[in-house]
């Protein structure tokens, strides 16, 4: 019968199709071959650079005798002028006195004398920087104040061996145009600035 169904010739159709659908699905040998290498090559070049902003600080810098000084303007609060200082019995000799400050009774330390610089007393013109740093506010006193800066952190030096202890400890580095980066922290813990309270009797 012309109609019948040829089971053999079925199967082996059937089994081309599924070769046919095999060979489709998977790539030959030269295709892995390419598609490998590619990936190896994508994989050996090398990573972009990642470029992240530098770190930079920001800086207001001032002027004692012969040298200058710069806080991060973070730590900073405001420029005063230096008038109306009251001496205070029983403070360290670097402790100037107190001005008040926004109502606020705020004492100045003298980098002159904790650095041991030439130079005594009050210049004219002089002024107070209010900071504030290790849970204080305290005011430092500056014959100028210059303004504020930017510097790249990694353009901060180390200060130099050369300075003595208790000022080594008080400067975080030197920038490349010879400013002294005051730690501002570490000068707040700076027990020379420790007003003792007691009073003899």
């Amino acid at each position: 019968m012309a109609d019948r169904l040829n089971w053999q010739t079925a199967y082996l159709r059937l089994e081309q199709a599924r070769r046919t659908l095999e060979a489709g699905r998977n790539p030959l040998p030269e295709e892995v071959k390419r598609i490998l290498r590619d990936r190896a090559q994508a994989l050996a070049k090398p990573l972009a650079e990642v470029r992240t902003p530098a770190e930079a600080l920001d800086l207001l810098v001032f002027s004692l005798p012969g040298e200058r000084y710069g806080i991060e303007t973070a730590h900073v609060r405001g420029v005063i002028s230096l008038r109306d200082l009251t001496s205070v019995p029983c403070t360290p000799p670097v402790i100037l006195g107190v001005v008040n400050y926004r109502g606020r009774i705020l004492p100045v330390l003298d980098l002159r004398g904790l650095f041991k610089l030439p130079g005594q007393g009050i210049t004219e013109g002089g002024r107070v920087v209010a900071v504030e740093a290790g849970g204080m506010t305290f005011g430092i006193s500056a014959d100028a104040v210059a303004g504020t800066i930017r510097v790249a952190a990694h353009e901060i030096a180390l200060s130099p061996v050369t300075l003595s202890a208790g000022r080594h400890a008080c400067i975080r580095g030197i920038t490349g145009e010879m400013i002294a980066v005051l730690d501002l922290e570490a000068l707040a813990r700076d027990p020379r600035i420790v007003v003792n309270e007691e009073v003899g009797g």
